[in-house]
């Protein structure tokens, strides 16, 4: 275990306090959210790319980058409009302790999510720019974990390995 390590054993205990106080169901909301976020931005970002290459008259990396954004936002937010409006309606929200358990359960859950995106956006700079060695990253056993978990649910050429093929 190193430092890495350490950093996102601290990150997964804020996530675990954070949802503790948060709860469940504002937790539960958050969660789908970035599920949402993740597949609609993963499946569908080349329909707004599209639009986007016609409407800017360029080919230009950042609008893909630009539509997955959009998309990842978009559909976050659209969640959560509805989660106020679910929950203005039923009015029903167990209070208490299981309430809190659980939603600390949710939080290490969201923390692991986050971190995945971060990780797979890190790893994909770090193999140009090399901002930290990779006998390094290799060390860390949670790292190597989440980076091939990320891998996994958010690059379309997954392999095996983690990497791309």
């Amino acid at each position: 275990m190193n430092y890495i390590d350490f950093i996102l054993i601290l990150i997964i205990i804020w996530g675990a306090f954070s949802g503790f106080k948060k709860g469940l169901i504002n937790e539960l909301a958050s969660i789908i959210g970035l599920i949402s976020g993740i597949f609609f931005a993963k499946n569908y970002y080349l329909l707004l790319n599209k639009k986007l290459y016609d409407l800017f008259d360029s080919e230009s990396n950042f609008i893909s980058i630009f539509s997955v954004i959009i998309i990842f936002f978009t559909a976050i937010m659209i969640v959560k409009i509805t989660g106020i409006f679910l929950t203005k309606i039923i009015k029903f929200v167990f209070l208490g302790l299981v309430n809190k358990i659980i939603g600390g359960l949710f939080g290490i859950l969201k923390s692991f999510l986050i971190l995945g995106i971060l990780i797979f956006i890190f790893s994909k700079l770090n193999e140009v720019v090399n901002i930290v060695k990779k006998d390094k990253l290799n060390q860390s056993i949670i790292y190597s974990k989440i980076e091939k978990t990320s891998f996994y649910l958010m690059d379309t050429n997954y392999t095996e390995n983690g990497k791309e093929e």
